[in-house]
């Protein structure tokens, strides 16, 4: 924590004393509530990295919950809530999904572990209804001792019914004094585009905020305080744009009535990702005066509320007085919770005995330090499993006469942070597929035209930021803020982009066997549920789907390589950045170890000028070296 920050929260302590003193002698006392909140816990249970097969220190429901029964001896007034994505995530829910499904009255592990860590409500997140289906929540909502909440999520068969309750009121105690707490829940309305397969023709949604200008008043009205627990994050662009309806919290902390904010989603961090925003206190943690967490995800942090609350014994009411937040960060040093541990023990023993599953092997380094700004080994593997998959599918098909194109994206390219990026090398194993593939999506296919293909690329050329040539000052190649698992690679196709151009004109060549891509030329391109449902809010894909399985993504990939016993995905370097003269550096920014894997790989083009404070290796790229070596390379394959 800061000193500037201590120095705030001492400042509110004692504003909070001084108005014990005046308001107990006016009939008034003041009192303390921690609201504890997590988010996107995705079945990350243990501190396990189960992907890279060791323990992760910095992760894990077993430790949050170590910080929760730490602040329950330290305040006598808390409740605790989770903003949802719980059921899904880490390969031990895919176990219970997908590899050996839960039978009879058997029930997710996560559930077992939130009953036992009295959660107080938790809401409906995106991947709780569009990666396993609607069976596979109701098996946990049924399970479930706490209420699940959401106030957009409505019955297709009954509109005026909601899929879960819109909210609840909890009958609780301060102090021994009652006080009634509102709590509403929201979830991304892009939830029918994502998992439209399981939702479509059961379930609608609605706008978060809506929705929110309608319920808030009405809790107000029966409640003391109001704390919405929300599966969305943060975005300060325009309040109709896709962003903002997606990650709304920034315009539902506008609306009256709201005492504080659960937010989740973005696997962000506030108080601390969104510093010199207007509107957004990033010391006290407060969104238009409104005390809001965001506890990144995997179990990462325990974010806290505190609110400083005052009761008139007069008049029977409570009345917010102030509040702040931040988050406690889960470390190394935090002990994993004995009780939480035995709750997850065998199944937590049960993965780690799939994740080890060996089904080939590779000499080529499959990594993704680089698959932001060139064609790349992780890409390259999907795409061609995901070919060689529908090659054989539509074989003697009415389709069979189409080429076959695939899309792929770097989902493990640093969200997470400079240590998140994809290594595989050597034995594959089941674990090293989710390190390549992290995702249970299904496979879904559109034909498409060349113009259509061209929109498509257009949309992931979002990745790169606008470079000027002319400034003087180093820029980063790529927008970080656009997120990788957007940044599609589609295999079977010729492209170049040109990062001097705006968004909308960057893809300056395109073709298919050296002809340039046009409306007169058809495709089916392999791809995912996610895309082919809309998400990302790419063009035509969803409305030219020609086929919907349930065929995971990954089966593909782990069937192609049982095939091939030993597989080499080297980039064909299909795509490249056009070579621009810049007055000043062109910088990517990546993990430090991408350093070694130029070495050992012979690129030109990068290198690693230093390391920053959040431990990013930080590169200098030289596009005309890099094309160079990208055309000798893509030559020697050839030959």
């Amino acid at each position: 924590m800061s000193q500037k920050r201590k120095a705030l929260i001492l400042v509110l302590v004692i504003v909070m004393a001084i108005s014990t003193l005046v308001f107990s002698s006016a009939g008034r006392t003041d009192h303390t509530l921690v609201i504890m909140g997590t988010t996107d816990i995705h079945q990350y249970i243990m501190p396990y990295d189960y992907m890279g097969d060791r323990p992760s220190p910095n992760i894990g429901l077993s430790k949050i919950f170590t910080l929760v029964e730490q602040v329950r001896s330290d305040f006598p007034n808390t409740l605790l809530f989770d903003t949802g994505d719980l059921i899904q995530g880490s390969l031990v829910g895919d176990f219970e999904a997908d590899v050996k499904p839960l039978q009879g009255f058997d029930f997710q592990t996560i559930i077992r572990a939130y009953n036992f860590m009295g959660y107080d409500a938790v809401t409906v997140g995106n991947h709780e209804t569009t990666d396993f289906g609607l069976e596979f929540f109701d098996r946990a909502r049924r399970n479930s001792v706490f209420p699940w909440i959401s106030a957009n999520i409505r019955l297709a068969d009954d509109p005026k019914a909601f899929f879960v309750e819109p909210y609840v009121i909890l009958q609780r105690q301060i102090d021994g004094i009652p006080i009634k707490v509102g709590v509403i829940g929201f979830t991304p309305p892009q939830i029918m585009n994502w998992g439209r397969r399981h939702l479509e023709g059961k379930v609608f949604t609605q706008g978060i905020l809506e929705q929110a200008e309608i319920y808030i008043p009405l809790l107000k009205d029966q409640t003391d305080i109001i704390v919405a627990v929300t599966h969305t994050g943060i975005s300060t662009n325009p309040v109709d744009s896709y962003d903002a309806q997606e990650n709304a919290a920034y315009y539902l902390s506008q609306i009256e009535g709201i005492d504080a904010l659960l937010l989740g989603h973005q696997h962000s961090k506030f108080p601390g990702d969104f510093a010199n925003v207007p509107g957004i206190d990033n010391e006290l943690g407060l969104l238009h005066g409104v005390p809001a967490v965001l506890p990144g995800s995997w179990g990462s942090f325990l974010g806290a509320i505190y609110l400083d609350l005052s009761y008139d014994w007069e008049t029977g009411k409570w009345e917010v007085n102030n509040g702040y937040s931040e988050l406690i960060p889960v470390t190394a040093e935090v002990e994993s919770h004995p009780l939480i541990e035995a709750i997850v023990s065998q199944k937590h023993q049960q993965t780690i005995e799939y994740v080890r599953t060996p089904i080939g092997w590779t000499d080529t380094e499959i990594t993704s330090y680089f698959s932001r700004i060139m064609d790349n080994p992780v890409t390259q593997i999907v795409n061609e499993a995901q070919i060689w998959w529908a090659e054989r599918e539509f074989a003697g098909s009415e389709y069979e006469w189409l080429p076959v194109l695939s899309a792929a994206a770097p989902f493990i390219a640093g969200r997470q942070g400079p240590g998140y990026f994809t290594h595989v090398l050597g034995d594959i194993s089941i674990g090293s597929i989710t390190d390549i593939y992290i995702y249970p999506n299904t496979i879904y296919v559109s034909k498409l035209n060349g113009d259509q293909i061209k929109d498509w690329l257009e949309v992931a050329a979002s990745n790169f930021n606008t470079i000027d040539p002319a400034s003087d000052k180093p820029q980063h190649i790529v927008n970080y803020d656009f997120r990788e698992y957007n940044f599609d690679v589609i295999e079977g196709i010729e492209y170049i982009y040109d990062i001097t151009k705006p968004a909308g004109h960057r893809l300056v060549s395109a073709t298919f066997e050296g002809e340039p891509l046009d409306a007169s030329m058809e495709f089916l391109v392999v791809t995912n549920n996610y895309r082919g449902s809309g998400g990302g809010n790419f063009p035509h894909v969803a409305n030219n789907v020609i086929l919907q399985t349930t065929e995971i993504n990954r089966e593909a990939i782990i069937k192609y390589i049982q095939s091939m016993g030993s597989v080499d995905p080297a980039p064909t370097y299909n795509w490249h950045i056009l070579p621009v003269e810049t007055a000043a550096p062109l910088l990517h920014r990546s993990s430090p170890n991408g350093e070694g894997y130029i070495e050992r790989s012979g690129i030109r083009g990068l290198e690693l000028v230093g390391v920053d404070d959040a431990g990013w290796g930080i590169y200098s790229v030289d596009l005309f070296e890099l094309a160079e070596y990208i055309e000798e390379t893509a030559l020697l394959e050839v030959n």
